[in-house]
């Protein structure tokens, strides 16, 4: 039981920090998205 405890920690570790990558990535894209959108009414 102890083994599959262990064996799951680094899974859980990679698949929390992907998520959270992924999510964080999502968000920087839609703050640029958002940026160019206001650049090329202003400047478009």
């Amino acid at each position: 039981m102890i083994n599959a405890i262990l064996a799951l920690v680094p899974l859980v570790f990679a698949t929390g920090a992907l998520v959270w990558t992924m999510t964080s990535g999502a968000q920087a894209q839609a703050r640029s998205d958002a940026w160019a959108a206001q650049w090329m009414r202003d400047n478009g």
